[in-house]
C-alpha cells in the first residue's frame, strides 16, 4: 500500500478504507437470511451509530458500519501495508506531504497556498449564493425536481435556516480558514506520528483512535462556520417504518437549521446487523470485480 495511503489512514483511515474495492466482502441475499433469526432493532442500531460519532470513536463507528468479515480484511490490508518494506523514497514522500500538516509553519504554509484561492474567490461569491438559493427555491416549487414529497417537504422547511446560514456565514475569511487549520494541524501533531516508521508501529485500531481526535478538531473547526454536527447528531430520532425479514426501511429525522429534516432508508441484514442497501449493493459489485480481476 502506498505511502499516501498509509498518511490518509491516520486521518480518516477506516472511512476512506471503507470505499476502497481491495477490501470489499462478499455479499448475497442467501447470507443476509441466514442472519440471526430474531432480528436487531435497526433504530437501536442507528442511534448506537450516532453515538460513535459524536464521541469521536471511529474504531467504533466503522466495526458497526461494516460486517465483521469487512472490517478484517480492512484490518488485513493496513496490516499488509505495515510490514512492507519502508524505502527512503517512501520516507521522504511521507515526511514532505506530512510536514504540511504537522510542520512548526503547517497553517503559515497552508494559507499561502489557500489565501489566493479565497481572494479569487470572494468577488464571486454573492452572485454563487443567490443563485444556489434560488436553485433550491425552484427545487421546491417545482413538480418536475427529481425528490420525493418527503424531500421536498425537509427542504422547505430547511431553507429559511439555510439561507440566513449561507447568507450571514463568510465562508472566506482567512481570519476563520485559520483558526480551522489551526485546531486540525495541532490535533495531528498531538497524535504524536512524526514520521512513517512511527506510524507503521501502530496497529489498525490505534491508527482510528488517533485519526478519532483528527476528527474531533474537525468538527470543531466546522462549528466556527455556524454548523454543529455533534448537536446534528444528537438530535436524531429514528422511526422503523417496516421490517420484513431480511429487509427493513427507517425514516431518520435529524434538526438542521431549527428544521427537522426527514429521511427514508431502506436496510438489509448481513450477519445479525442492519446496513444501507446502497452499501450492499456496492460490496457485491465491487466483490464481482475482485473476482473478475
Amino acid at each position: 500500500m502506498k505511502t499516501k495511503l498509509l498518511t490518509l489512514s491516520l486521518l480518516l483511515a477506516g472511512m476512506i478504507g471503507a470505499a476502497q474495492p481491495s477490501l470489499a466482502v462478499e455479499f448475497s441475499p442467501a447470507s443476509s437470511q441466514s442472519a440471526s433469526t430474531v432480528a436487531p432493532d435497526p433504530a437501536q442500531q442507528i442511534r448506537d451509530l450516532s453515538r460513535k460519532l459524536r464521541s469521536n470513536d471511529l474504531a467504533g463507528l466503522i466495526s458497526a458500519l461494516v460486517p465483521p468479515a469487512k472490517y478484517q480484511q480492512m484490518r488485513q490490508a493496513y496490516e499488509l501495508a505495515r510490514v512492507k518494506p519502508t524505502t527512503a523514497e517512501d520516507r521522504a514522500k511521507f515526511e514532505q506531504e506530512y510536514a504540511k500538516l504537522v510542520g512548526p509553519d503547517a497553517v503559515d504554509t497552508l494559507m499561502a497556498e489557500i489565501e489566493p484561492k479565497l481572494e479569487e474567490a470572494r468577488p464571486q461569491a454573492p452572485g454563487a449564493v443567490m443563485m444556489g438559493i434560488g436553485a433550491l427555491q425552484m427545487a421546491v416549487a417545482s413538480p418536475d425536481a427529481e425528490m420525493t414529497e418527503a424531500q421536498r417537504a425537509a427542504l422547505r422547511a430547511a431553507l429559511p435556516g439555510l439561507q440566513q446560514w449561507v447568507t450571514t456565514t463568510d465562508f472566506l475569511s482567512s481570519q476563520s480558514m485559520r483558526q480551522a487549520l489551526t485546531l486540525i494541524t495541532n490535533a495531528a501533531r498531538n497524535t504524536g506520528v512524526a514520521n512513517l516508521d512511527q506510524l507503521k508501529m501502530l496497529s489498525f485500531e490505534e491508527v482510528l483512535a488517533k485519526a478519532g481526535s483528527v476528527l474531533a478538531a474537525s468538527k470543531q473547526a466546522i462549528r466556527i462556520y455556524g454548523l454543529d454536527l455533534d448537536q446534528i447528531a444528537d438530535s436524531i430520532d429514528v422511526q422503523v417504518l417496516t421490517i420484513e425479514g431480511a429487509t427493513a426501511r427507517v425514516r431518520t429525522t435529524v434538526t438542521v437549521f431549527d428544521a427537522p429534516i426527514a429521511t427514508e432508508h431502506e436496510l438489509v441484514l448481513v450477519d445479525g446487523r442492519w446496513y444501507g442497501k446502497d452499501a450492499v449493493v456496492n460490496w457485491t459489485i465491487d466483490s464481482e470485480e475482485q473476482s473478475e480481476g
